[in-house]
């Protein structure tokens, strides 16, 4: 059986980069079906849920869509609110959308506004007997000169962007399409010769593997090319960060989220062809108000997916330490964002919030052959981060975003928690003496980022110099600071106030005060050594104190090395 990527001809006429412009209209036509015409092939099982949530999410970014699928039983059960409106995508149907679209461009051209349309196709692609490639309708076909002809250049639009997931499946995780070394070498041949045909205005992105085959996955309920594009769009691919995705920064999107994936029988290409006449034509953005979910910088985990109320999976990024990514999602109602090992649920209300509350997650008991396991290990297992990014524009000759408004991630500094084992040297306390020196141990909670926040519980014994009195001290702090990598060395600043109990014992007995105020500021730096990170630190700080029940400031100033393991 023989896919056909013949239909993904482009067109190449020689001009120069334009920059990006924004569009005055953009408009999508979503075609899906998981039927085939040909009795060796099997019907996919989820090219009508890629079909709905390609249209779900198109529309999220502003890009008015219109959807034409046959659901399953399943996916009709979904209810979801895009299937009011979809129709059967028969070949009566698409050149009846396509007449629609291309009179509304025309009124359009007429008032002087732009125009984009994406042609989003998923299913079945084939050849026929005579070799003729084309892909699988509801009672019909599309193939090589009908696809050009009656939708691409009858649509009548300024730019036209077309993404291919065409596929055949078979178990678990579906081999989608199928050529031999004939077939793909026709192929080849068949994309040189449409780059000579006339048209600039046209680009297009699709995957293929070395035999032809690009693969479906039920862990996603979807095609692993769709899912991966749809989680670039939606902004994981932004590398740039100015709200648009251009085909450069999808491209190397999805070459990244595949490159992991070993194991498998074969491997997956992205095809991206810009259009010639404006390369750096974005293919979405910038995204109106709406469901908006913010990785921050300061987030600890770096691989996350995205889930639906009904376990249904939205996007997948993998983010660099120290990148915030935004993600435009479809519109739901609770959203979970989950890790390797640990999971938050995000009410709609909730997204504009910056912080996550993640709980511990249990891993899902499922049976996993080697392709899942390929799939499960390696998707999303590589960051596209900008040296990503500038190494895939260089070795496809693309034209790189414009990246004068950037500005590189900064990774985040992680302070680690655990005991801290020191000694110090201090302004006696009471105005005892001079100084006093003595041990201590402390409890210091993990902190991220470069302000932070934490606690601090600690308790030290000080026997003064020349003097025979006991200090016992016992604090419990909240801290914050902030710190500052320099190499292997950070230096930090940092305030803290509590609670403490400060107790004396001398000869002639004992004192103390269970309710003193403690507070104090430090500098210093910190060296992460083999055996733990050596902690320098100056401090002032100050107890109010009660003796012989009056209340006083008592300052206190030093030094504290401590060893934090």
């Amino acid at each position: 059986m023989r896919t056909l990527v013949i239909l993904l001809g482009l067109a190449t006429l020689l001009a120069a980069p334009s920059a990006p412009g924004a569009p005055g209209v953009r408009r999508a036509l979503v075609i899906a079906h998981n039927g085939s015409d040909d009795a060796r092939l099997k019907p996919l099982r989820y090219a009508d849920d890629d079909g709905v949530l390609w249209a779900e999410m198109l529309q999220r970014l502003g890009v008015e869509t219109t959807l034409l699928v046959d659901p399953d039983e399943s996916t009709r059960q979904s209810r979801r609110p895009v299937l009011a409106g979809a129709r059967t995508p028969t070949p009566q149907e698409v050149a009846r959308e396509v007449a629609r679209l291309r009179a509304t461009h025309l009124a359009e051209r007429e008032a002087g506004r732009e125009t984009d349309v994406l042609v989003i196709y998923v299913g079945h692609g084939n050849t026929d007997e005579a070799g003729r490639s084309y892909f699988t309708l509801a009672g019909g076909r599309l193939d090589r000169s009908s696809f050009y002809a009656q939708v691409v250049d009858a649509l009548a639009a300024d730019y036209v962007h077309v993404i291919v997931d065409a596929c055949r499946a078979s178990g678990v995780v579906g081999r989608r399409g199928q050529a031999d070394a004939a077939v793909l070498e026709e192929l080849q041949g068949m994309l040189e010769r449409e780059q000579l045909a006339a048209r600039p205005h046209v680009g297009a992105l699709f995957a293929e593997s070395d035999n032809g085959e690009t693969h479906e996955w039920s862990g996603i309920r979807a095609g692993v090319f769709s899912h991966v594009a749809r989680s670039g769009l939606m902004g994981g691919a932004d590398v740039n960060a100015d709200g648009m995705v251009e085909y450069s920064e999808l491209g190397a999107f999805i070459t990244a989220a595949l490159k992991g994936v070993e194991s498998m029988p074969s491997r997956l290409t992205v095809y991206t062809f810009a259009p010639v006449g404006a390369p750096r034509r974005p293919m979405v953005g910038p995204a109106p108000q709406g469901p908006l979910l913010v990785l921050p910088a300061h987030l600890e985990d770096t691989r996350l997916s995205i889930e639906d109320e009904a376990g249904l999976r939205l996007a997948d990024v993998r983010r660099v330490d120290g990148q915030s990514v935004e993600l435009h999602l479809p519109e739901r109602k609770v959203y979970w964002v989950r890790t390797p090992t640990r999971e938050a649920r995000v009410e709609r209300s909730q997204l504009g919030e910056r912080s996550l509350r993640f709980q511990p997650r249990e891993a899902p008991l499922v049976v996993r052959g080697p392709i899942e396991e390929a799939l499960l290990q390696g998707l999303f297992s590589i960051p596209m981060d900008r040296p990503f990014y500038e190494q895939y524009v260089t070795s496809e000759g693309l034209v790189p975003v414009d990246f004068s408004g950037w500005r590189a991630p900064r990774p985040m500094h992680r302070e680690p928690g655990g005991w801290e084992w020191g000694v110090g040297v201090y302004r006696a306390p009471l105005e005892q003496s001079l100084l006093a020196t003595g041990p201590s141990v402390a409890w210091r909670s993990a902190t991220l980022g470069s302000g932070y926040y934490g606690l601090r519980s600690a308790y030290a014994l000080t026997p003064f110099a020349r003097s025979d009195v006991r200090l016992h001290r016992l604090t419990v702090q909240a801290l914050g600071g902030l710190v500052q990598e320099m190499g292997p060395v950070s230096g930090f600043m940092e305030a803290a106030a509590g609670w403490a109990l400060v107790g004396l014992t001398y000869p002639e007995g004992t004192q103390g005060d269970p309710k003193v105020f403690a507070g104090h500021l430090a500098l210093g730096f910190r060296l992460p050594t083999a055996v733990g990170a050596l902690r320098l630190r100056g401090m002032v700080g100050s107890d109010y104190i009660t003796v012989d029940d009056q209340g006083r400031w008592d300052l206190s100033y030093g030094i504290e090395l401590t060893l934090q393991r």
